[in-house]
């Protein structure tokens, strides 16, 4: 079962950062989760929130900025690890899409797309066919229009279903064989009362080729029960847990 590295660890490092990713990969996890947003200036900047007041010392949206703006503010200036740790004044800055690419050639990546527009799809496509990441990236958006959009940009790349995509297979597509626009699910282990994570469902997915890959799972006890029924993989903020669970050793981050 592989470890996602949700935004690098949020719970140990400050989240979406340098920091975070090599922490989360010193620990084995197999991917590092991202969230992804425009700039104002139109560069994919690796951050979760619209606004930066959460984790930065600024002030405003993150669309509102240009990517020089953003690079002066402390992204750990809010965080606190669970040892009371902080990074505040520590140079902890925000990276692009391309630095991350960069910085971690041959680590998995999984981008989740936070803006609902097509210039954010083509911009995060462009910078996969810059880095020629396309077998190492999943991509997936709680917008449908703009994982749309990505897909007709860049269809070499691995995709997550959509809510409505994955509602569809679960209560209507089990066993038909048509082709699916997407390679995985990325869901969580019930949605209003429906249960997902059930070996049924897993097994059905698994048999149409598709990865189902839960979050946001930090018990041991919920880990131990996904393994069992066979998800292929769980996000997760303890990651230290997780890659203990599971056995995993050190990933290579260069």
């Amino acid at each position: 079962m592989d470890v996602y590295a949700h935004r690098g660890s949020t719970v140990l490092a400050p989240e979406n950062t340098e920091q975070a990713f090599e922490l989360a990969l010193g620990y084995g996890a197999d991917v590092l989760e991202i969230d992804v947003r425009l700039s104002r200036d139109g560069q994919v900047v690796v951050t979760h929130d619209s606004r930066v007041e959460r984790t930065c010392n600024g002030q405003g949206a993150v669309a509102d900025q240009t990517l020089s703006e953003l690079k002066r503010l402390d992204a750990a200036y809010n965080f606190t690890d669970l040892q009371g740790k902080h990074y505040r004044d520590q140079g902890v800055r925000l990276i692009t899409l391309d630095e991350l690419f960069e910085r971690f050639p041959t680590s998995r990546i999984n981008v989740d797309i936070k803006d609902n527009s097509a210039r954010a799809a083509q911009a995060v496509a462009d910078s996969i066919k810059q880095a020629n990441s396309y077998a190492r990236v999943n991509v997936g958006s709680f917008h449908a229009a703009a994982l749309g959009h990505f897909r007709d940009r860049a269809p070499e790349v691995t995709t997550a279903a959509t809510q409505s995509e994955v509602a569809k297979l679960y209560f209507l597509g089990r066993g038909k064989k048509h082709t699916l626009p997407f390679q995985f699910l990325q869901i969580p282990v019930s949605y209003f009362g429906i249960p997902l994570a059930t070996h049924s469902f897993i097994q059905a997915a698994r048999s149409r080729g598709i990865n189902v890959v839960y979050w946001t799972i930090n018990t041991t006890e919920a880990m131990q029960l996904l393994l069992a029924r066979g998800a292929h993989g769980i996000v997760t903020d303890r990651v230290d847990l997780a890659c203990t669970l599971l056995g995993k050793t050190p990933t290579e981050s260069d």
